[in-house]
């Protein structure tokens, strides 16, 4: 292959991260980030990122640009859903979205390729100019030392604003079940989706708190999603308010792979982000592309009011009608750093290397 070929596959993507203690692959849609391996030991690899079942079929080519190729992680500038949610409960308001991006328009439109070599991956992308936002920049590092990658994320502001806004790590679930055990750190209560989706199935009472992810408010008793995937069919929106790291330097939110004895966790800044959003997609979705075989946790930092912060108004008694978005300003670019980092369990994560 010449020079110049190579120059157009690595401009367009896929790019890739290859390093001592994994391997990680970035695309140019939606700027996402997966599949992505960590290599746990000399004969050992977790499969971290999940990969939608449906890419690369010709039917997908026909999908919105987040569905299209949807994959691992990326940012969603601004955070939530475009359309009309359903039936709210009394006292919340409903609005129309600014644009129809679900998820933003950074998860739906191909990213600039500014540097690429097999330690650091650096994209770039222009909002139009009756948006908000100017322009966002994310950088995707291998930690040379560790199984683990480093993002940094800046948005530059075309004036004032206040939005919505989110990362959107979605993690891999294997087909059997119960055997990934979801360990949250500190949190001030989990919130369900404030009202039943039109397009899937839901086991949880809406608009409902609860302290534990093993007994949440279900409509048939309390329903276990400490450790997935769960038994049943079904798909549920949580957020986790004010989480924080259980103690000095553990991830605000990992997961546990039985089958490996390893864990996943998740570091991000809390203070700018301060909830964790959970996606549980077990099944509970049967139109195309779901068709029921859908399996994955997205475990997504946000400051937002679930996915409804484009589209909708809590009541100014619900505990998260504060979660109102991030204050952007053009005179200073909002940055964000998060982490994602694996270790095998009989081995806990040192706290000073894996602080942001």
């Amino acid at each position: 292959m010449s020079s110049a070929d190579h120059f157009v596959r690595t401009t367009r993507g896929p790019w890739r991260l290859c390093w001592a203690h994994g391997s990680a692959e970035i695309q140019a849609l939606g700027g996402m980030l997966g599949p992505l391996q960590f290599r746990l030991d000399d004969e050992r690899e977790l499969d971290v990122m999940h990969v939608a079942p449906w890419s690369g079929l010709t039917r997908a080519s026909a999908l919105p640009g987040v569905l299209r190729r949807l994959r691992g992680e990326w940012p969603c500038i601004p955070f939530g859903r475009a359309d009309q949610p359903p039936a709210l409960p009394p006292g919340w308001q409903v609005q129309p979205a600014d644009d129809g991006w679900h998820h933003g328009y950074a998860a739906n439109h191909r990213w600039q390729c500014l540097h690429a070599d097999a330690g650091r991956v650096q994209l770039a992308l222009d909002f139009p100019p009756d948006a908000p936002v100017a322009r966002v920049e994310r950088e995707i590092s291998a930690d040379p030392h560790a199984a683990a990658i480093d993002i940094g994320l800046t948005v530059w502001a075309r004036r004032p604003a206040r939005l919505p806004l989110g990362l959107h790590p979605t993690f891999r679930l294997p087909p059997a079940t119960r055997r990934v055990r979801v360990m949250l750190g500190r949190h001030d209560g989990i919130h369900s989706y404030p009202a039943l989706a039109s397009d899937s199935v839901t086991r949880l009472q809406p608009d409902t708190c609860s302290a534990d992810l093993s007994a949440l408010a279900g409509i048939d008793g309390p329903l276990d999603l400490a450790q997935l995937p769960a038994h049943g069919v079904f798909e549920e929106l949580l957020q986790a308010r004010a989480v924080q790291s259980a103690k000095e330097g553990a991830p605000p939110f990992a997961l546990h792979y039985l089958d490996y004895d390893a864990c996943v966790g998740l570091w991000w800044d809390t203070a700018q982000l301060p909830d964790l959003m959970l996606w549980v997609s077990n099944g509970g979705r049967q139109r195309f592309p779901w068709q029921g075989r859908h399996l994955a946790l997205g475990a997504e930092p946000v400051n937002s009011l679930f996915d409804l912060g484009r589209v909708a108004k809590a009541p100014p008694g619900h505990p998260l009608a504060d979660r109102t978005g991030i204050a952007l300003d053009p005179a200073t670019p909002w940055h964000t750093r998060y982490r994602i980092a694996a270790w095998q369990q009989a081995a806990h994560p040192d706290a000073d290397h894996h602080a942001l």
